[in-house]
């Protein structure tokens, strides 16, 4: 059995497979301090295997590595980026300044479809991916994700502090300043993504907290995957620095 763990800056997402079933999974918030936390794995059976995707920084990866080493007596693997996984290429001429997340998500959006695609994960940024045919990773782009827009207008207008949902009927405007703000944060990214969908025409792939809230707004049809990064965590030729 493997246990997969994509660390990411607001939380951290687990899953447990035996052969590539889910035996077990969970959620849990990033911790800020890791004085007496632990990731939440009392219950689960031993795995055979640890495999670690991290966008969180050492101290994360040291607070896992900490835990896990005293938990379980397995080998824990850093996911890696490398130029090529299966079909799918690297664009980048340094492929390891790619950040893990989006490797992982699209070698198994691409793994899944064999065809080009736009791999979006809509989590604190909003990543956009794209694939063309054969698997050559054509480039990307980062945009702040709607919690991170909000939070820039938090910090640097002195009026400005919404919580909570407001982003239905997107494309009305706002009629108090929370509607404003998360119809404002909203209309941007989808705006951007439809853009770049005009010159790029080819399935649309999203993954990411925000995922569902992006593909009601959106005007054009999107297939979910809800833990893509987990899902091309586990798969084969994935490459593994030990921990």
């Amino acid at each position: 059995m493997v246990l997969s763990i994509d660390a990411g800056n607001s939380r951290i997402k687990w899953r447990l497979t035996n052969k590539g079933q889910t035996v077990a999974q969970g959620v849990q918030l990033t911790p800020k301090s890791f004085e007496g936390e632990t990731l939440n794995l009392s219950e689960i059976q031993s795995p055979s295997e640890i495999r670690i995707a991290s966008v969180a920084g050492d101290k994360v990866v040291n607070w896992l590595r900490q835990q896990l080493l005293e938990q379980f007596a397995v080998p824990i693997g850093l996911a890696q980026v490398a130029s090529t996984i299966g079909e799918l290429s690297c664009a980048y001429e340094d492929p390891q300044s790619l950040g893990i997340d989006r490797w992982l998500a699209m070698a198994a959006a691409y793994r899944h479809y064999d065809e080009p695609l736009m791999v979006i994960d809509a989590g604190s940024a909003i990543t956009m991916d794209i694939i063309g045919p054969g698997g050559q990773h054509v480039g990307g782009y980062i945009a702040p994700g709607l919690t991170l827009m909000h939070d820039a207008l938090w910090k640097n207008t002195s009026d400005v502090r919404v919580v909570g949902s407001g982003y239905e009927e997107l494309w009305l405007p706002g009629k108090n300043t929370q509607q404003a703000v998360n119809r404002g944060c909203l209309l941007t990214a989808v705006s951007t993504i439809e853009s770049l969908a005009a010159q790029f025409p080819v399935r649309i792939v999203i993954t990411g907290g925000d995922a569902k809230i992006l593909m009601q707004a959106m005007s054009l049809s999107a297939d979910n995957h809800a833990n893509l990064v987990l899902d091309g965590l586990i798969l084969d030729g994935v490459e593994l620095i030990d921990l």
